[in-house]
């Protein structure tokens, strides 16, 4: 049996050994390129302006964090966001805003609610926060930076209600799902009224190129286990993707190409919906990031925004986002000792007899 030391976790060989088996599984499929070189077409790029002749724009950007702690009586939550507007001119400095909420869930006779649903919820409100506190800094700004994809701060909407042992701070006028998804979609086009936003995933939610960056020829089999990301990386490796900053040929994406329920919502999705998106390498040795942004952009007008923040972003990842994940980020460690020292301590883990406590 082997031992991690710093984390004290007791890590058996067979699950070193299954483990083994599946990250060498993964990276056989991410980095072989055999089997897809000869079905991938090229895409056209676009490069970026990296000099600029006028001043970098204000720009907002937004992040949060949520910890969710299950005690054998309930489950705790807490949640935080962070926006700033953050400008590089002189006469102007940059200001934030925080939005926190927190609260439980006490699980009644009368209803069993899974995970999944205190997930769904939690990041829900995470979205509510983040929309609400981009609006409070977003006065002078002339961009606003996401952390995610558009289709993530859309995802979740049902007209499930919220558990009656629900409790949280801040906000009374939910009663389902439905009601938080409508006050981001709200807020989200309040946004889009003031500024230009721009939605940049690290992650992928769902693909758009797999069918421009494989030929017709590509069997189906090939086709079902890729994605975006994978194809793009080869791309690069294959020396067919510029090495300056650059953005590809951008994809609109209408309603009827969303997920599951968006595709089919009684609901005008306008004006996010159609959207555009794009991928953008800020820095030709780091991984392309998915760009969503609401409307139909032309690709003028997406080199000529995207390119205007590229001052911010020359790292790879714009300076902005990475500020305001810094200042908004909980961890489980801080979490527990913050319950601990509030003096939920008095609640029991119901793991007490395992030796693990707040």
């Amino acid at each position: 049996m082997l031992y991690l030391l710093v984390l004290k976790i007791p890590l058996h060989d067979d699950l070193i050994a299954e483990l083994s088996r599946v990250i060498n599984d993964l990276l056989s499929r991410v980095v072989a390129v055999d089997d897809l070189s000869r079905y991938v077409r090229e895409v056209y790029s676009y490069p970026l302006r990296t000099s600029q002749s006028s001043e970098p724009p204000d720009v907002v950007a937004s992040d949060s964090s949520r910890v969710v702690k299950k005690l054998s009586l309930a489950t705790v939550y807490a949640i935080q966001a962070v926006s700033a507007n953050i400008s590089l001119r002189e006469s102007r400095s940059s200001r934030f805003v925080i939005k926190c909420t927190s609260g439980y869930y006490i699980p009644t006779p009368s209803e069993v609610v899974p995970e999944e649903l205190m997930l769904r919820i939690t990041q829900l409100l995470s979205r509510v926060l983040e929309v609400d506190s981009v609006l409070e800094v977003v006065d002078r700004a002339e961009v606003a930076l996401f952390d995610g994809s558009l289709i993530s701060f859309l995802w979740g909407y049902s007209s499930r209600p919220l558990p009656k042992g629900l409790r949280f701070t801040g906000y009374s006028g939910f009663s389902n799902l439905r009601d938080m998804w409508y006050e981001i979609f709200r807020k989200i086009t309040e946004i889009v009224k003031l500024v230009k936003p721009l939605f940049i995933a690290k992650t992928l939610r769902r693909s758009y190129y797999v069918d421009i960056l494989l030929s017709g020829e590509t069997p189906k089999e090939i086709k079902s286990e890729v994605n975006d990301l994978i194809l793009i990386n080869m791309l690069r490796r294959l020396g067919k993707l510029p090495k300056q900053p650059y953005i590809l040929q951008p994809v609109y994406v209408t309603t009827d190409k969303l997920p599951k329920p968006l595709n089919s919502l009684n609901i005008d999705l306008s004006p996010l919906i159609p959207m555009t998106v794009t991928y953008v390498a800020f820095n030709h040795s780091t991984q392309p990031y998915q760009v969503s942004v609401p409307g139909v952009w032309g690709v003028d007008e997406l080199v000529d925004i995207i390119s205007s923040i590229y001052i911010y972003s020359h790292t790879g990842y714009p300076d902005p986002l990475r500020v305001v994940h810094s200042k908004s980020k909980l961890s489980t460690e801080e979490f527990k000792y913050i319950l601990y020292k509030l003096g939920l301590n008095s609640i029991p883990t119901g793991r007490e007899l395992l030796g693990e406590f707040l």
